[in-house]
């Protein structure tokens, strides 16, 4: 089975439990937590995917990590992962239920990406534009990769919008190397 689906069908299902508890948002904290573990402890990682390690050690590993951190729920859903073998699919799992969780609270992450830091005023209004644009609330990432040269990128949803002066000037080069009129000198 893809690892998606797996993951998808467990993060519903603490998802809706959570929901049911009403311990939505303190599940979301958890599960973002999960996540930075998950996500910064490499070596974590692979402790979780390795099939030498026995389901009771990693069951032992996770517990002495998580369990004066997380709420009851979360702490024994990270205890039936285990117990059916899909600790794997942690990262995953935690990715499903915070994107289920944004989605549940029409939050939309959208990410800039511009040459240098932008100011507050400018900040300000992109939250405004894209707020009325959306309909959403918007939680918003920022990048700075200096070699935009100038511009920005915005990513939301599955959209991109480019306005880099990179993407610019590639384009004048595809330009220019489809002009057959100036090729020859």
């Amino acid at each position: 089975m893809d690892f998606t689906i797996i993951s998808q069908r467990y993060a519903k299902a603490l998802f809706e439990l959570a929901l049911e508890m009403k311990i939505l948002d303190r599940v979301n904290q958890d599960m973002l937590l999960v996540q930075s573990v998950t996500v910064e402890n490499p070596e974590f990682k692979r402790l979780l995917a390795s099939p030498i390690i026995p389901p009771g050690k990693k069951s032992q590993i996770i517990k002495g990590i998580f369990e004066k951190h997380l709420e009851r729920l979360s702490f024994r859903f990270l205890q039936l992962v285990v117990k059916k073998e899909r600790e794997a699919y942690l990262q995953n799992i935690a990715e499903s239920f915070i994107s289920m969780y944004k989605k549940f609270n029409n939050i939309l992450p959208v990410k800039l990406t511009t040459a240098q830091p932008i100011d507050d005023e400018i900040r300000r209004e992109m939250l405004i534009l894209l707020k009325d644009a959306t309909h959403k609330k918007i939680e918003l990432e920022e990048k700075v990769e200096e070699n935009l040269i100038g511009g920005f990128v915005l990513n939301l949803d599955d959209s991109q919008y480019d306005a880099s002066l990179r993407k610019k000037i590639s384009r004048l080069q595809k330009a220019f190397e489809s002009n057959l009129y100036v090729k020859g000198f």
